[in-house]
C-alpha cells in the first residue's frame, strides 16, 4: 500500500492555497496562543482524494489547522517519536508534516498523543491513531522456488501484529524476523505452489509462491482422459468380470470400477493400459528413487486382495502385492525397487525393475488368500514419482 501523497495534483493545489491564505499573519500571530481546530489526513487511495479526520497512514501529508501555530519548535507522537517537519511549509493557521513511522525509535499504530511544543514552550496536545496498512509481499522469496520441507523467507513490509500466515489456504507456523521479513517451512504435504497470505489488523495480502516438490511426477492414467494411457487405452482380461468408469463417489472426476465375480477358468484376472513407449524419464534408472501410486478404494469389502504389476521393455512383469484393510479412498505409495519379479511380489533374488523401461500397469484381483468373491475395486490418478 502506497500512501505517499507527494504525487496528488489535488493536494498540491490545496497546499498552495493554504499557504497564500495564510502566510500573511506570520508575523503578527506568533506570540498568540496556540489553538487548533482539526488534524487532517489525505488519503489520496481515493478518487478524488478525501480527507481523514485526527488519523492516517505512516506517510500520509497531515495538515493541522489552528491558529498560533507559527514558532512550532517541535511535533512528537506518544512523547516518543520526533516529527520532522519544514517551518517554511507552515504558518500561525497551519501546519504539515508526514506521519512518522519507525519502529526502532518506538512508532506504534492506534490512538496515541500528538503533542507541539512551541519556541515559548507553550505545548498543545490532540490525539492522532496511525493505521495499519496491509502487509506488502515482494516478489523476492528466498529461495525464489523452495523445496518442500524447507524454509522459505517471506520479504516485504509492515509485517506487525500478525495474527496468521498461510500457504496455499492452510495455515502455517511462521517466524517474523522483523517488519519486512518472516519464515515458515513449506508443508511436506505441499504438492503444488500456493498462495502465501498474511493477516494483520490493516487486512489480507497474498502472492503466488512456486514450490519444487522434489521430485519429477509422471501421470500414467486420471480416466478423464488425461496421462500418458488415458482410460480408453484400458482393457480386462483373464477371470476378469467388468471394467467401467464412473464419476460418482470418486476422488476427482472419473475413476476405474474393476470387478471379479469369482471366476477361475483362467486362474488370473486383471485390467491393463496399452503397451508403448516408457512411461518415464531414461534418467530414471534408480528403483529407490522412483515410487508407484494408485489411488484405490476397495467398495466396503475390506480384505480385497490386489496386485499391481508393472511390465518393462525386456519383457520383465513385477508385482507387488496390498490388502485394502480400510473403507473409502486410500493411496497406495510404494518404490518400485519393493516390487518382485516374475509376478511373485516376495521374489526380490533377481534385482530391481529399471524404472526407466517401464512402459505398461495392470491392476489385478488376487483370486487367492481369502479375497473376497466377488470383489470390486475402484482405482485412480495412476502415477509415478521420481526424486531428484
Amino acid at each position: 500500500m502506497s500512501k505517499i501523497i507527494k504525487n496528488s495534483r489535488h493536494f498540491l493545489g490545496f497546499l498552495i492555497v493554504c499557504l497564500a491564505l495564510s502566510s500573511c499573519s506570520n508575523d503578527n500571530d506568533s506570540g498568540a496562543a496556540a489553538m487548533l481546530e482539526g488534524v487532517y489526513s489525505l488519503d489520496n487511495t481515493t478518487s478524488p482524494p478525501t480527507e481523514n479526520k485526527d488519523k492516517g497512514y505512516p506517510g500520509d501529508l497531515v495538515k493541522i489547522e489552528g491558529s498560533g501555530l507559527s514558532n512550532v519548535k517541535t511535533v512528537e507522537f506518544d512523547n516518543t517519536v520526533n516529527v520532522i517537519f519544514n517551518p517554511q511549509l507552515s504558518s500561525d493557521l497551519s501546519l504539515f508534516f508526514n506521519v512518522p513511522f519507525d519502529d526502532k525509535k518506538g512508532s506504534r499504530f492506534g490512538v496515541q498523543e500528538l503533542k507541539i511544543t512551541k519556541g515559548n514552550g507553550e505545548v498543545v496536545v490532540s490525539s492522532f491513531e496511525i493505521l495499519q496498512p496491509k502487509a506488502i509481499i515482494s516478489e523476492k522469496f528466498e529461495p525464489l522456488v523452495p523445496k518442500v520441507g524447507t524454509v522459505v523467507t517471506v520479504n516485504g513490509g509492515w509485517f506487525f501484529n500478525i495474527s496468521s500466515v498461510k500457504f496455499a489456504g492452510e495455515a502455517v507456523s511462521f517466524t517474523r524476523i522483523n517488519s519486512t521479513s518472516l519464515t515458515f517451512m513449506v508443508p511436506t504435504s505441499a504438492i503444488a505452489g500456493g498462495d502465501v497470505e498474511i493477516t494483520t489488523p490493516g487486512g489480507t495480502t497474498k502472492r503466488f509462491l512456486d514450490i519444487d516438490q522434489g521430485f519429477d511426477l509422471y501421470k500414467v492414467a486420471d480416466f478423464d482422459g488425461g496421462g500418458l494411457r488415458p482410460n480408453n487405452n484400458w482393457v480386462k482380461y483373464g477371470d476378469a468380470n467388468t471394467l467401467s468408469y464412473s464419476d460418482v463417489g470418486g476422488t476427482s472426476g472419473k475413476y476405474a470400477e474393476f470387478t471379479w465375480a469369482g471366476a477361475t477358468a483362467n486362474g488370473y484376472n486383471g485390467s491393463q493400459s496399452d503397451a508403448g513407449n516408457a512411461l518415464l524419464s531414461e534418467t530414471a534408472t534408480d528403483a529407490d528413487k522412483a515410487f508407484y501410486l494408485i489411488d484405490v478404494n476397495s467398495g466396503g469389502a475390506i480384505g480385497t486382495k490386489i496386485d499391481l504389476l508393472l511390465v518393462d521393455s525386456d519383457g520383465g512383469n513385477w508385482a507387488y502385492s496390498y490388502t485394502i484393510a480400510t473403507t473409502g479412498w486410500q493411496t497406495i505409495e510404494v518404490k518400485t525397487s519393493d516390487f518382485g519379479a516374475n509376478y511373485d511380489s516376495s521374489e526380490q533374488g533377481q534385482g530391481d525393475v529399471n524404472p526407466s523401461k517401464i512402459n505398461q500397469v495392470k491392476m489385478t484381483i488376487n483370486q487367492n488368500g481369502g479375497t473376497p468373491n466377488p470383489s470390486k475395486v475402484q482405482f485412480d490418478n495412476i502415477r509415478f514419482k521420481v526424486l531428484r
